[in-house]
């Protein structure tokens, strides 16, 4: 699928594949006096729900995930993460439109199938990473640790700007390969593009872990924090234009859930 020929225009692509990632940081604070009835353990579904509803609203019309990575971990009190791993401590659940070669990123994963990765079937997994029963030691509990997308297709905006004699072809600075031949596939009138078995960064990775959270003005005490990282490979959906403003969006419908920016976001370069 991939050809890393050289084309026979010296000119450089007019998009392409970063050498580094370009990336956006969004945190959702939560406060838990406002939920005085949740058990530790609703308390953790609750978070992984929320998380799990912010990724399938990124995803919607942009981002078509093929995978999606969970893990858990024992926490105290606080909960603060302690030594040792629970057992099926990494769960991961591809699809039939996963690359051949996918596999988690951890080691000894428990893997399902689904025939797509939507909320629905993310939220399954979630739920099955916090039900599954295991002995807890004492003075901990089970948490969810880190969500993960590792592989994706992107919707093209304007694919009549880059497709030529029905292909698309992009330089790859990661690899340093010029006019690259993309996959593509149609669904319903849209365009949609992924990464070449040869190549190495999908269009889109997306990570959702706990953290510390940044100062806000609001001034809001929150107990918990946890945080979108999204990581942008390729210059369509980065540098402004249509692509630009369907990412955009796309985060707007995360902020409307209560999320925010976790730093100033960078402006298109």
């Amino acid at each position: 699928m991939g050809d890393m020929r050289f084309s026979n225009s010296p000119e450089p692509s007019e998009h392409y594949i970063f050498g580094d990632s370009r990336t956006m940081v969004l945190e959702c604070g939560i406060q838990w006096d406002s939920l005085p009835e949740r058990s530790p353990v609703e308390r953790e579904r609750t978070a992984a729900h929320r998380a799990v509803r912010a990724l399938a609203a990124l995803c919607e019309g942009l981002i078509r995930p093929t995978t999606f990575g969970v893990t858990r971990s024992w926490v105290d009190e606080h909960p603060m993460p302690v030594d040792g791993v629970p057992p099926r401590w990494n769960w991961w659940m591809k699809t039939p439109q996963s690359p051949p070669d996918a596999h988690s990123r951890y080691v000894d994963p428990q893997v399902m199938e689904a025939t797509t990765l939507d909320e629905r079937t993310m939220l399954t997994l979630v739920d099955r990473v916090l039900d599954d029963p295991c002995e807890t030691p004492e003075g901990t509990r089970l948490a969810w640790d880190e969500m993960v997308v590792d592989h994706t297709w992107a919707r093209l905006s304007e694919p009549g700007r880059h497709i030529e004699n029905e292909e698309l072809r992009i330089d790859d600075h990661d690899s340093k390969a010029r006019r690259v031949l993309i996959p593509l596939d149609r669904v319903h009138g849209d365009l949609w593009v992924t990464v070449p078995e040869t190549m190495v960064w999908c269009p889109f990775l997306l990570r959702v872990d706990r953290s510390c959270g940044t100062a806000h003005p609001d001034g809001l005490d929150y107990d918990e924090f946890i945080e979108l990282t999204i990581d942008v490979n390729w210059s369509f959906w980065w540098h402004p234009g249509e692509g630009r403003a369907m990412l955009d969006r796309a985060v707007n419908r995360v902020r409307r859930q209560g999320w925010r920016h976790a730093h100033p976001p960078a402006s298109p370069r």
